[in-house]
């Protein structure tokens, strides 16, 4: 869900890998995949190509990647037949990209559970290409409390006043 970390997380795998030198650049591109849509046929491919080649060397990070086939805000279907028209080429060209130039890019797809799972089945390669998982569960009250406070002492050096974190 929004604000669990998926940004963040992908942030720190390219941090990783950039150190240990698995990757070349220090390039994180973040794009949110319904930029990648086009307005007609034949205008998603260059957007998806674009956005690989502009973290090549680095790492690509599609959030809402569940949207490149369709799947809503939540991981429905409420984008409508119009995404549908768009998704094969979109996949079919993310996929031949990552392949194309798989030592030379990492690319890091995130979004709601529900739409992932779609998204994973709608090309057989997907699952080859991206074949781990990391689901981030949501933070509970008491953790957002404790994020709230470190983060006003840590940056505002503020403290919360007794009690009010429980």
């Amino acid at each position: 869900n929004p604000g669990v970390g998926k940004t963040t997380v992908a942030r720190l795998i390219h941090r990783f890998l950039y150190a240990w030198g698995l990757i070349r650049k220090d390039i994180f591109s973040e794009r949110n995949a319904l930029e990648l849509q086009g307005q007609y046929v034949g205008h998603t491919a260059p957007k998806v190509i674009e956005a690989t080649q502009a973290a090549m060397g680095g790492t690509l990070f599609l959030d809402e990647a569940h949207a490149l086939v369709g799947a809503g805000g939540n991981g429905d279907d409420s984008f409508g037949s119009r995404s549908d028209s768009f998704s094969g080429e979109a996949v079919k060209t993310l996929l031949t990209e990552c392949e194309n130039n798989r030592t030379r890019l990492c690319c890091i797809v995130a979004g709601y559970e529900k739409g992932m799972q779609k998204l994973m089945a709608a090309d057989p390669g997907m699952a080859r290409r991206f074949p781990r998982e990391l689901k981030l569960d949501d933070y509970s009250p008491a953790d957002l409390a404790r994020i709230a406070a470190h983060v006003a002492s840590t940056r505002f050096d503020l403290r919360f006043a007794d009690g009010l974190e429980a």
